[in-house]
Protein backbone atom coordinates (compact mmCIF):
# COMPACT_ATOMS: atom_id res chain seq x y z
CA UNK A 1 0.00 0.00 0.00
CA UNK A 2 1.21 3.74 -0.78
CA UNK A 3 1.39 6.33 1.72
CA UNK A 4 2.75 9.83 2.26
CA UNK A 5 5.38 10.28 4.42
CA UNK A 6 6.62 13.49 5.87
CA UNK A 7 9.26 14.53 8.31
CA UNK A 8 10.97 17.17 10.02
CA UNK A 9 14.76 16.55 9.44
CA UNK A 10 15.91 18.20 13.37
CA UNK A 11 20.15 18.35 12.13
CA UNK A 12 18.18 21.08 9.72
CA UNK A 13 17.91 24.12 11.88
CA UNK A 14 16.42 22.21 14.59
CA UNK A 15 13.43 20.88 12.64
CA UNK A 16 11.85 24.57 12.21
CA UNK A 17 9.66 25.37 9.56
CA UNK A 18 9.97 28.44 6.89
CA UNK A 19 8.67 28.93 3.74
CA UNK A 20 10.48 26.41 1.97
CA UNK A 21 9.49 23.36 4.26
CA UNK A 22 6.11 24.55 4.62
CA UNK A 23 5.23 24.68 0.77
CA UNK A 24 6.96 20.88 1.18
CA UNK A 25 4.52 19.91 3.80
CA UNK A 26 1.41 20.98 2.18
CA UNK A 27 2.35 19.69 -1.27
CA UNK A 28 2.61 16.19 0.34
CA UNK A 29 -0.65 16.48 2.26
CA UNK A 30 -2.41 18.15 -0.53
CA UNK A 31 -1.38 15.06 -2.91
CA UNK A 32 -2.09 11.98 -0.26
CA UNK A 33 -5.46 14.25 0.27
CA UNK A 34 -5.71 13.93 -3.90
CA UNK A 35 -4.63 10.35 -4.30
CA UNK A 36 -6.67 9.41 -0.66
CA UNK A 37 -3.59 7.99 0.72
CA UNK A 38 -2.72 8.17 4.36
CA UNK A 39 -0.27 10.74 5.63
CA UNK A 40 2.39 9.62 8.22
CA UNK A 41 4.19 12.65 9.92
CA UNK A 42 7.23 12.37 11.62
CA UNK A 43 7.22 15.38 14.21
CA UNK A 44 10.95 16.35 15.46
CA UNK A 45 10.64 19.78 15.49
CA UNK A 46 11.16 23.82 16.66
CA UNK A 47 8.10 25.33 15.39
CA UNK A 48 8.02 28.05 12.76
CA UNK A 49 11.40 29.44 11.86
CA UNK A 50 12.25 33.01 13.36
CA UNK A 51 15.75 34.29 13.50
CA UNK A 52 17.85 37.06 13.13
CA UNK A 53 20.11 38.23 9.75
CA UNK A 54 23.20 36.57 10.20
CA UNK A 55 25.04 39.33 8.75
CA UNK A 56 23.38 41.91 11.23
CA UNK A 57 23.57 39.69 14.27
CA UNK A 58 27.33 40.21 15.21
CA UNK A 59 27.18 43.96 14.04
CA UNK A 60 24.88 45.39 16.22
CA UNK A 61 25.05 47.06 19.01
CA UNK A 62 23.29 48.61 22.32
CA UNK A 63 22.79 52.09 23.48
CA UNK A 64 22.32 51.51 27.20
CA UNK A 65 19.99 53.71 29.15
CA UNK A 66 22.95 53.66 31.96
CA UNK A 67 25.65 51.64 30.60
CA UNK A 68 27.22 51.10 34.04
CA UNK A 69 23.51 49.30 34.70
CA UNK A 70 22.18 47.15 31.72
CA UNK A 71 18.85 46.44 33.92
CA UNK A 72 18.30 49.64 33.08
CA UNK A 73 17.12 49.03 29.85
CA UNK A 74 18.05 50.19 26.79
CA UNK A 75 17.27 53.08 24.10
CA UNK A 76 18.18 51.57 20.22
CA UNK A 77 19.98 49.36 18.80
CA UNK A 78 22.92 50.61 16.44
CA UNK A 79 25.58 49.91 13.66
CA UNK A 80 28.46 51.84 13.65
CA UNK A 81 29.24 53.35 10.37
CA UNK A 82 31.44 50.73 8.95
CA UNK A 83 29.29 48.37 9.60
CA UNK A 84 26.55 49.78 8.21
CA UNK A 85 28.11 50.25 5.14
CA UNK A 86 28.77 46.12 5.02
CA UNK A 87 25.24 45.61 5.52
CA UNK A 88 22.97 48.07 4.56
CA UNK A 89 21.10 46.63 1.80
CA UNK A 90 19.75 43.78 4.85
CA UNK A 91 18.48 47.11 7.42
CA UNK A 92 16.41 50.05 7.47
CA UNK A 93 18.46 52.37 9.43
CA UNK A 94 17.97 56.15 10.94
CA UNK A 95 21.47 58.18 10.89
CA UNK A 96 21.98 60.16 14.27
CA UNK A 97 25.34 61.95 15.65
CA UNK A 98 26.20 60.96 18.99
CA UNK A 99 27.04 64.59 21.38
CA UNK A 100 30.81 62.83 20.98
CA UNK A 101 30.68 63.44 17.28
CA UNK A 102 30.25 59.64 16.18
CA UNK A 103 27.76 58.97 13.62
CA UNK A 104 25.62 55.44 14.55
CA UNK A 105 22.54 54.14 12.46
CA UNK A 106 19.90 53.60 14.72
CA UNK A 107 18.47 50.10 13.25
CA UNK A 108 14.49 50.38 12.68
CA UNK A 109 14.23 47.14 10.57
CA UNK A 110 16.24 43.90 10.05
CA UNK A 111 15.17 42.75 6.69
CA UNK A 112 18.15 40.27 5.82
CA UNK A 113 19.46 39.09 3.52
CA UNK A 114 18.20 35.65 3.73
CA UNK A 115 14.55 35.19 2.84
CA UNK A 116 12.63 32.43 5.67
CA UNK A 117 13.16 34.06 8.96
CA UNK A 118 10.82 36.10 9.36
CA UNK A 119 6.66 36.49 9.72
CA UNK A 120 6.75 35.23 6.16
CA UNK A 121 6.74 31.60 8.21
CA UNK A 122 3.85 32.67 9.43
CA UNK A 123 1.50 32.37 6.98
CA UNK A 124 2.75 28.80 5.47
CA UNK A 125 1.85 28.05 9.28
CA UNK A 126 -2.02 28.76 8.59
CA UNK A 127 -2.04 27.23 5.67
CA UNK A 128 -0.15 23.49 6.61
CA UNK A 129 -2.42 24.08 9.52
CA UNK A 130 -5.52 24.45 7.50
CA UNK A 131 -4.25 21.45 5.14
CA UNK A 132 -3.34 18.99 7.64
CA UNK A 133 -7.56 19.69 9.62
CA UNK A 134 -8.65 18.66 6.05
CA UNK A 135 -6.61 16.07 5.68
CA UNK A 136 -7.72 14.34 9.34
CA UNK A 137 -11.39 14.89 8.34
CA UNK A 138 -11.14 13.88 4.58
CA UNK A 139 -8.38 11.41 5.07
CA UNK A 140 -6.17 9.33 7.38
CA UNK A 141 -3.41 10.89 9.43
CA UNK A 142 -1.38 9.50 12.04
CA UNK A 143 1.28 11.46 13.84
CA UNK A 144 4.69 10.51 15.71
CA UNK A 145 6.62 12.43 17.35
CA UNK A 146 9.83 11.09 17.91
CA UNK A 147 11.76 14.64 20.23
CA UNK A 148 10.20 17.77 20.55
CA UNK A 149 7.14 19.20 18.94
CA UNK A 150 6.73 22.91 19.39
CA UNK A 151 4.34 25.68 18.11
CA UNK A 152 3.32 24.49 14.88
CA UNK A 153 4.50 21.32 15.28
CA UNK A 154 2.92 20.79 18.17
CA UNK A 155 -0.29 21.84 16.80
CA UNK A 156 -0.42 19.90 13.55
CA UNK A 157 0.16 16.71 16.42
CA UNK A 158 -3.10 17.80 18.03
CA UNK A 159 -4.53 18.54 14.39
CA UNK A 160 -4.20 15.10 13.40
CA UNK A 161 -5.78 14.04 16.22
CA UNK A 162 -4.10 10.53 16.06
CA UNK A 163 -0.64 10.75 17.68
CA UNK A 164 1.97 8.29 19.30
CA UNK A 165 4.40 10.24 21.52
CA UNK A 166 7.29 8.94 23.55
CA UNK A 167 6.56 9.40 27.15
CA UNK A 168 9.73 12.06 27.95
CA UNK A 169 8.65 14.29 25.14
Amino acid sequence: RQIVVIANDASHSAGSFGPKEDAVFKAATDLGLKRKLPIIYLSVNSGARFGLAEEVRSKFKVAWVNESDPNKGFQYLYLENADYEKVKSSVKAESVTTEYGEKRWILTDIIGAEDGIGAECLSGSGAIASAFSKAYHEGFTLTFVTGRAIGIGAYLARLGHRVVQRVDQ
